[in-house]
């Protein structure tokens, strides 16, 4: 509430976008949300919590040594989160990149508000905090009309249910209209004659993130758009274990709440998913990817986890 994102970092979120000179105004909005532009923080944040959990400390004393820091001025999680994002590979820029890039190539003109782009707030409704939701809402619709603000295209599952099923819910005259990008997409590819394709054989299996597949029913279109690309092959789990049915990967809350548990989730997730025999793991959520890439490590398996977007990027250029 204090920072305006998921995970309280006071960080330009918007310099990603500035190398591509992406304009503030355009037919599409494209909404990057917290979770791909502060990911890296994040799983420094959950990295940091777990090592913490191991150490006999819960997440009810993590918090409370976090406000006694934060009393004194100390902003003990963004320092342990820069740290740790010091030392690892910013994989969620990518993605963010690709997308843009994506969309671009397929004749999709996007916009972007830079530093004006609210965060949705969904997690204040789901852990209950109706109220404030309500009013951190209503302040996101403003400022969305205020910058001329249409149509909007989602990159993150849970942030794009938010604005197309939340929002209109406590909204009146709630009149944006929100798509993931995954159906625009989809839908260019078919309007267009553009054939994605690879520079090799690949074999691919998909996870579906939740708040994809349960909650906006975007089960067939991620599948449609892998099988568009020439030269990949896409290998699913069993029937019980995907689309509508797919196991969660303990993602989008669990490892920060829960590590142990989320660890569990995780890697009986990649357990299916390696069965399979795909030679990449792909799904287009980033708390989805961060869970499965630490599960893959996990288990010992050679398997790159990529970002949908960063697929289609290759295979369009």
């Amino acid at each position: 509430m204090q920072k305006g994102n998921i995970v309280g970092m006071a960080e330009d979120k918007a310099a990603w976008a500035r190398t591509l000179s992406i304009p503030p105004k355009a037919e599409y909005t494209l909404y990057a949300g917290c979770g791909y532009q502060f990911m890296k923080y994040a799983e420094g944040m959950t990295e940091a919590a777990r090592r913490m959990e191991n150490l006999g400390l819960g997440i009810e004393k993590i918090m409370a040594m976090s406000r006694f820091f934060n009393k004194a001025g100390i902003d003990l999680p963004g320092m342990a989160a820069k740290v740790a994002a010091a030392y690892r590979e910013d994989a969620y820029t990518r993605i963010l990149i690709s997308s843009a890039g994506v969309l671009r190539k397929l004749g999709v003109e996007i916009g972007y508000m830079y530093e004006d782009e609210p965060c949705c707030g969904s997690p204040l409704c789901y852990a209950g905090f109706v109220d404030d939701f309500i009013e951190h809402a209503t302040k996101n619709y403003e400022a969305f009309k205020l910058a001329g603000v249409r149509e909007l295209i989602g990159l993150i599952p849970a942030c794009t249910s938010s604005l197309r099923n939340l929002y209109p819910k406590y909204i009146e005259s709630y009149d944006l209209k929100v798509y993931h990008f995954t159906e625009i997409v989809i839908r260019k590819l078919r309007e267009s004659k553009i054939k994605p394709r690879l520079k090799g054989k690949l074999s691919v299996t998909y996870h579906d993130p939740c708040q994809l597949s349960r909650y906006l029913d975007l089960v067939e279109e991620p599948r449609e758009i892998l099988n568009s690309i020439k030269g990949l092959e896409l290998r699913e789990p069993e029937p019980e274990q995907c689309k509508r049915w797919s196991t969660c990967c303990g993602g989008g809350g669990v490892e920060a709440s829960n590590s142990r548990l989320a660890e569990r989730l995780g890697v009986k997730r990649a357990e299916e998913l390696l069965r399979t025999g795909a030679t990449m793991i792909v799904s287009n959520c980033p708390a989805c990817v961060m869970q499965l890439r630490r599960s893959v490590r996990k288990l010992g398996a050679k398997v790159p986890v990529l970002d949908l977007a960063e697929v289609l990027d290759e295979a369009l250029d």
